[in-house]
């Protein structure tokens, strides 16, 4: 399955990256997770997110367009807070394929979608620093929302920030065991780069 979208996605960027309706962008950030249920507070395990995106050119201001992945979540107890977890840190590693519209008004391109996620490992380690990963059990298929917005520096350079919600849950025995993160990357668009309309305002 990880091999099929993989191929899928690099297939489709290496034949319609050059075309004029379309625009292909390296994406390279982290991610700072958190995941409700756990009793973990705060978000204070950092991750890796970095991957390609290819969209559509649909007008001057509106793209779609899919997204590949590898992503980093979970969660980490923090020595300075109170918590009552009987756990002290989770790290899941994950393919995920965001599917997203873009609507831009000049320097600020806004952004919103739906992403799938395949969970390729992870490890987990209870309250006194044991390893629980072979006990515990992650669902292998994850869904989430996502939204955000991109300021662009130049046609070819932007920083990216977006915020997910899981739609569905990490473990079928702990109801409400879902993920939240933040995503802060910056995003190099390749050839001419990304056109930068007017604001609306001044039209």
């Amino acid at each position: 399955m990880q091999k099929l979208l993989f191929l899928s996605f690099f297939l489709f960027f290496a034949t319609s990256a050059g075309a004029q309706t379309f625009r292909g962008s390296a994406l390279f950030g982290v991610n700072f997770s958190q995941i409700d249920g756990d009793d973990l507070n705060g978000f204070y395990q950092p991750g890796l997110n970095a991957g390609l995106r290819v969209v559509a050119i649909l007008s001057d201001r509106w793209r779609v367009g899919p997204e590949i992945l590898f992503s980093q979540q979970g969660a980490r107890r923090n020595a300075n807070t109170v918590n009552i977890s009987p756990y002290d840190r989770f790290r899941l590693n994950t393919l995920e394929v965001p599917l997203m519209v873009y609507f831009k008004d000049w320097r600020i391109t806004a952004e919103a979608g739906f992403s799938y996620q395949r969970l390729i490992n992870f490890s987990a380690l209870d309250s006194g620093g044991q390893d629980i990963t072979e006990v515990t059990e992650f669902e292998e298929n994850l869904v989430a929302f996502k939204a955000g917005a991109t300021i662009y520096f130049s046609p070819n350079w932007g920083m990216n920030m977006r915020w997910s919600k899981h739609l569905s849950d990490f473990n079928r025995q702990a109801p409400d065991f879902r993920g939240r993160t933040v995503s802060l990357r910056l995003v190099y668009t390749f050839g001419d780069g990304e056109e930068m309309p007017q604001p609306i305002e001044e039209q």
